[in-house]
Protein backbone atom coordinates (compact mmCIF):
# COMPACT_ATOMS: atom_id res chain seq x y z
CA UNK A 1 0.00 0.00 0.00
CA UNK A 2 1.47 3.30 -1.28
CA UNK A 3 1.23 6.13 1.51
CA UNK A 4 1.57 9.69 0.41
CA UNK A 5 3.23 12.37 1.77
CA UNK A 6 0.34 13.59 4.46
CA UNK A 7 0.59 9.76 5.42
CA UNK A 8 3.88 9.84 6.47
CA UNK A 9 3.16 13.33 8.38
CA UNK A 10 0.34 11.56 10.06
CA UNK A 11 1.73 9.37 11.32
CA UNK A 12 5.06 11.18 12.97
CA UNK A 13 2.64 13.42 14.56
CA UNK A 14 0.46 10.89 15.93
CA UNK A 15 4.14 8.95 17.03
CA UNK A 16 5.29 12.12 18.76
CA UNK A 17 1.67 12.42 20.70
CA UNK A 18 1.87 9.55 21.79
CA UNK A 19 5.28 9.86 23.33
CA UNK A 20 4.28 12.80 24.54
CA UNK A 21 1.66 10.94 26.37
CA UNK A 22 3.96 8.31 27.67
CA UNK A 23 6.39 11.25 29.04
CA UNK A 24 3.85 12.65 31.75
CA UNK A 25 6.21 10.97 34.07
CA UNK A 26 9.91 11.13 33.15
CA UNK A 27 12.29 8.55 34.71
CA UNK A 28 14.30 9.41 37.42
CA UNK A 29 17.38 7.38 38.09
CA UNK A 30 19.87 7.07 41.15
CA UNK A 31 23.33 6.29 40.36
CA UNK A 32 26.49 6.37 43.06
CA UNK A 33 28.84 9.07 44.12
CA UNK A 34 32.52 8.52 45.21
CA UNK A 35 32.41 9.64 49.13
CA UNK A 36 32.56 13.29 49.32
CA UNK A 37 32.27 14.67 46.36
CA UNK A 38 28.88 15.53 45.84
CA UNK A 39 27.38 18.51 48.57
CA UNK A 40 27.54 18.22 51.42
CA UNK A 41 23.97 19.26 52.71
CA UNK A 42 23.55 23.18 53.51
CA UNK A 43 21.37 26.24 53.32
CA UNK A 44 22.23 25.86 49.52
CA UNK A 45 21.69 22.46 48.96
CA UNK A 46 18.81 21.92 51.35
CA UNK A 47 17.18 18.87 52.66
CA UNK A 48 13.50 18.11 51.69
CA UNK A 49 13.10 14.56 53.58
CA UNK A 50 15.69 13.52 56.64
CA UNK A 51 15.87 11.71 59.75
CA UNK A 52 18.77 14.10 60.87
CA UNK A 53 18.47 17.97 61.64
CA UNK A 54 19.33 19.42 58.37
CA UNK A 55 21.25 23.10 57.43
CA UNK A 56 18.11 25.06 55.78
CA UNK A 57 17.14 28.04 54.30
CA UNK A 58 14.26 30.53 55.01
CA UNK A 59 12.17 29.89 52.32
CA UNK A 60 11.93 25.88 52.58
CA UNK A 61 11.47 23.31 55.74
CA UNK A 62 11.95 19.83 55.41
CA UNK A 63 10.12 16.81 56.72
CA UNK A 64 12.29 15.87 59.53
CA UNK A 65 10.43 12.40 60.13
CA UNK A 66 11.16 10.22 62.84
CA UNK A 67 13.88 7.57 62.88
CA UNK A 68 14.56 4.30 65.08
CA UNK A 69 16.51 1.31 64.91
CA UNK A 70 12.96 0.00 65.80
CA UNK A 71 11.36 1.41 62.58
CA UNK A 72 12.34 0.20 59.34
CA UNK A 73 9.98 0.69 56.53
CA UNK A 74 9.43 4.33 55.53
CA UNK A 75 6.71 6.03 53.05
CA UNK A 76 7.52 9.57 53.35
CA UNK A 77 6.58 12.97 51.97
CA UNK A 78 8.10 16.28 52.24
CA UNK A 79 6.77 19.40 54.12
CA UNK A 80 7.16 23.00 54.12
CA UNK A 81 7.69 24.42 57.21
CA UNK A 82 10.13 21.81 58.98
CA UNK A 83 7.73 19.16 60.52
CA UNK A 84 7.58 15.72 61.48
CA UNK A 85 5.16 14.21 59.35
CA UNK A 86 3.54 10.60 60.31
CA UNK A 87 4.51 7.77 57.68
CA UNK A 88 2.24 7.84 54.83
CA UNK A 89 1.04 11.19 55.44
CA UNK A 90 1.45 14.24 52.70
CA UNK A 91 2.94 17.18 53.92
CA UNK A 92 2.42 21.48 52.79
CA UNK A 93 3.36 20.89 49.03
CA UNK A 94 6.44 23.81 47.99
CA UNK A 95 5.26 26.26 45.20
CA UNK A 96 7.30 26.34 42.17
CA UNK A 97 7.69 29.69 42.54
CA UNK A 98 9.32 29.12 46.15
CA UNK A 99 11.71 26.93 45.17
CA UNK A 100 12.88 28.06 41.49
CA UNK A 101 13.14 31.31 43.28
CA UNK A 102 15.06 30.47 46.68
CA UNK A 103 17.45 27.71 44.68
CA UNK A 104 18.07 30.11 41.99
CA UNK A 105 17.31 27.60 39.45
CA UNK A 106 14.30 25.66 38.01
CA UNK A 107 16.15 22.46 37.58
CA UNK A 108 18.23 20.51 40.56
CA UNK A 109 18.85 16.82 41.53
CA UNK A 110 17.92 14.81 44.36
CA UNK A 111 21.08 13.20 46.49
CA UNK A 112 20.37 10.77 48.82
CA UNK A 113 22.98 10.68 52.44
CA UNK A 114 22.37 7.18 53.60
CA UNK A 115 22.70 6.68 57.55
CA UNK A 116 23.58 2.73 57.93
CA UNK A 117 24.66 0.50 60.36
CA UNK A 118 27.16 -2.39 58.71
CA UNK A 119 23.91 -3.79 58.13
CA UNK A 120 23.87 -2.03 55.15
CA UNK A 121 20.67 -3.19 53.96
CA UNK A 122 18.54 0.30 53.18
CA UNK A 123 16.28 -0.79 49.66
CA UNK A 124 14.79 2.30 47.89
CA UNK A 125 11.42 1.37 46.79
CA UNK A 126 10.44 4.45 44.74
CA UNK A 127 10.83 8.19 44.60
CA UNK A 128 8.25 10.92 43.14
CA UNK A 129 8.31 14.73 42.37
CA UNK A 130 4.69 15.20 42.02
CA UNK A 131 2.66 18.48 41.00
CA UNK A 132 0.11 19.45 42.11
CA UNK A 133 -2.31 21.92 39.76
CA UNK A 134 -5.23 23.82 40.62
CA UNK A 135 -5.41 20.77 43.06
CA UNK A 136 -5.05 18.00 40.72
CA UNK A 137 -1.85 15.69 41.47
CA UNK A 138 0.02 14.51 38.51
CA UNK A 139 3.15 12.38 38.55
CA UNK A 140 6.02 14.83 37.07
CA UNK A 141 9.50 12.21 37.69
CA UNK A 142 9.07 8.80 39.13
CA UNK A 143 11.93 5.50 39.24
CA UNK A 144 8.42 2.93 39.39
CA UNK A 145 8.80 0.74 41.04
CA UNK A 146 12.17 -0.23 41.66
CA UNK A 147 14.80 -2.26 44.41
CA UNK A 148 17.82 -0.64 44.75
CA UNK A 149 19.79 -1.04 47.44
CA UNK A 150 21.31 2.13 48.74
CA UNK A 151 22.98 0.83 52.58
CA UNK A 152 25.68 -0.55 50.16
CA UNK A 153 28.33 2.09 50.30
CA UNK A 154 31.66 2.95 51.71
CA UNK A 155 30.83 5.99 53.84
CA UNK A 156 28.40 6.49 55.99
CA UNK A 157 26.02 9.80 57.13
CA UNK A 158 28.83 12.16 56.31
CA UNK A 159 26.50 14.64 55.05
CA UNK A 160 27.31 14.29 51.78
CA UNK A 161 25.96 11.80 49.17
CA UNK A 162 26.11 9.04 48.37
CA UNK A 163 23.73 8.34 45.74
CA UNK A 164 22.46 11.31 43.19
CA UNK A 165 19.53 11.32 40.71
CA UNK A 166 19.33 12.12 37.36
CA UNK A 167 18.44 16.07 36.21
CA UNK A 168 14.77 17.29 37.23
CA UNK A 169 13.63 20.18 35.60
CA UNK A 170 10.25 22.21 36.92
CA UNK A 171 10.77 24.55 33.57
CA UNK A 172 7.36 25.56 32.17
CA UNK A 173 5.01 24.55 35.15
CA UNK A 174 2.96 27.70 36.72
CA UNK A 175 4.22 29.25 39.64
CA UNK A 176 1.58 28.62 41.82
CA UNK A 177 1.42 25.00 41.55
CA UNK A 178 2.61 22.65 44.20
CA UNK A 179 5.50 20.31 44.63
CA UNK A 180 5.67 17.20 46.82
CA UNK A 181 8.93 14.76 47.22
CA UNK A 182 7.74 11.39 48.42
CA UNK A 183 10.49 8.86 49.05
CA UNK A 184 9.60 5.20 49.60
CA UNK A 185 12.10 2.68 51.20
CA UNK A 186 12.43 -0.11 54.08
CA UNK A 187 14.58 -2.71 55.30
CA UNK A 188 16.83 0.20 57.11
CA UNK A 189 18.98 -0.36 59.90
CA UNK A 190 18.43 3.09 61.39
CA UNK A 191 16.32 4.81 58.59
CA UNK A 192 18.18 8.19 59.29
CA UNK A 193 18.25 8.58 55.91
CA UNK A 194 19.26 12.64 53.85
CA UNK A 195 16.87 13.25 50.81
CA UNK A 196 18.78 17.02 49.95
CA UNK A 197 18.76 19.04 46.65
CA UNK A 198 21.77 20.58 44.74
CA UNK A 199 20.64 23.38 41.99
CA UNK A 200 21.57 22.22 38.57
CA UNK A 201 21.79 23.58 34.76
CA UNK A 202 18.23 23.24 33.02
CA UNK A 203 18.26 19.92 30.95
CA UNK A 204 18.59 20.52 27.14
CA UNK A 205 16.05 17.14 27.00
CA UNK A 206 12.26 18.70 25.57
CA UNK A 207 9.53 19.44 27.93
CA UNK A 208 6.51 17.06 27.21
CA UNK A 209 4.14 20.18 26.22
CA UNK A 210 7.44 20.62 23.56
CA UNK A 211 6.57 17.49 22.07
CA UNK A 212 2.98 18.36 22.66
CA UNK A 213 3.35 21.78 20.38
CA UNK A 214 5.36 19.71 18.12
CA UNK A 215 3.12 16.69 17.29
CA UNK A 216 0.16 18.90 16.83
CA UNK A 217 1.94 21.07 14.43
CA UNK A 218 2.84 18.06 12.86
CA UNK A 219 -0.70 16.83 12.27
CA UNK A 220 -1.60 20.50 11.32
CA UNK A 221 0.84 20.39 8.67
CA UNK A 222 -0.59 16.56 7.40
CA UNK A 223 -3.96 18.04 7.02
CA UNK A 224 -2.80 21.16 5.07
CA UNK A 225 -0.39 18.78 2.77
CA UNK A 226 -3.89 16.63 2.48
CA UNK A 227 -6.59 19.41 1.07
CA UNK A 228 -3.18 20.72 -0.88
CA UNK A 229 -2.82 17.35 -2.22
CA UNK A 230 -6.51 16.83 -3.48
CA UNK A 231 -7.03 20.08 -5.03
Amino acid sequence: MRVGRFGILMMAGMMVLALAGSASAALITFNSVPAGTVGPQSTSNPCIIAGTQCQQPAFMGFNNFTSSGAISSYNMFSTTPTATVADGVQGTPYTVAQLTGGLGTNSFVVAIDVNTTAAAGEILRLFEVIDIHLGVQSVLYSTGPISLNIGSLSSNGNGFADWESNLISLAGLPATDGILFHAVWDTASDGAESFFIIPGNSPAAPEPGTLLLLGTGLVGLAAFARKKFHR
